[in-house]
């Protein structure tokens, strides 16, 4: 099924994981599909604080002490262990994911395994997302951000569709707008544009860059939003998202839910234009 990448060329701190978190939770919400969302780097808890802190699975632990020669390791940690002896099945992920929405929401955080090098890691990322296609509708990726890691590549070309994001200001919009020039291993046709903490008051907004800058695709966003921020610093982005569903006033946490499941209709219409060109 399909892999979406969200990813940056930038390495700062420009709102990646809430995009990804948000665009994963509105589309288990919106559709009836079971999303799993994986963050795909190293000692990174931002992806847990969009959800809270990572639950045991109960019934892992329990057979897992029933058979003491398994690691007892949960979550990515005990993932990865499995995955290094290429004994991943599409069945098994759910074991060590944190169930958000049950049976349509599930995440792995990022990893604290520090046994095996960075490299290495991602070739069981690899296998696990490989995995995860099989068994989950849509698997949304975190990807570590920048390009001095060159394996963020090979995660770029294994997936369906790339959310590339970055902030609003003309200096990263000279490089952002780059990228299918700059980096000839991304794939230009599986690129999305995203702008993260988006200020429609911003010269630089959607509709002049549509108009002046760039006219070939669309452009998404993800609104800066107090709510929003709240919710991740308190763990709770998927229940804020739930409640705002359902508000019926035009305001600007209704417009920020509309504009992430935008980004959402946008991924469903770049599946469908890359399977009509296969």
């Amino acid at each position: 099924m399909p892999i979406v990448t969200f990813w940056s060329n930038n390495k700062k701190a420009i709102g990646q994981t809430v995009a990804a978190s948000a665009a994963a939770t509105v589309m288990a919400m919106e559709h009836n599909y079971k999303v799993i969302l994986i963050s795909v780097d190293f000692l990174n808890d931002s992806m847990e604080e969009c959800f809270g802190a990572q639950q045991s699975n109960a019934e892992l632990i329990k057979s897992l002490i029933a058979a003491p020669k398994m690691n007892l390791d949960t979550g990515i940690n005990g993932l990865l262990k499995v995955a290094q002896s290429n004994r991943v099945t599409p069945e098994m992920i759910k074991d060590y994911t944190k169930i958000i929405y049950k049976n349509r929401l599930e995440v792995l955080y990022s990893s604290t395994y520090k046994d095996i090098s960075i490299e290495e890691q991602f070739e069981c990322f690899k296998r696990i997302i490989l995995n995860a296609s099989q068994y989950y509708d849509h698997v949304f990726i975190d990807l570590k951000k920048g390009t001095d890691c060159p394996q963020v590549f090979d995660i770029l070309n294994m997936s369906d569709a790339i959310v590339l994001n970055t902030e609003q200001g003309i200096k990263t919009f000279d490089e952002f707008f780059k990228i299918p020039e700059t980096q000839p291993y991304i794939q230009a046709n599986k690129i999305m544009w995203n702008l993260c903490r988006y200020d429609k008051k911003s010269k630089y907004n959607t509709k002049n860059l549509v108009r002046t800058v760039w006219k070939r695709q669309p452009i998404y966003c993800v609104p800066y939003n107090t709510l929003l921020f709240e919710a991740v610093s308190e763990g709770t982005i998927a229940e804020l998202l739930l409640r705002i569903r359902t508000i019926k006033n035009e305001d600007e946490n209704s417009e920020m839910f509309a504009r992430v499941k935008e980004l959402t209709e946008g991924i469903l219409m770049k599946y469908q234009e890359l399977r009509m060109r296969m």
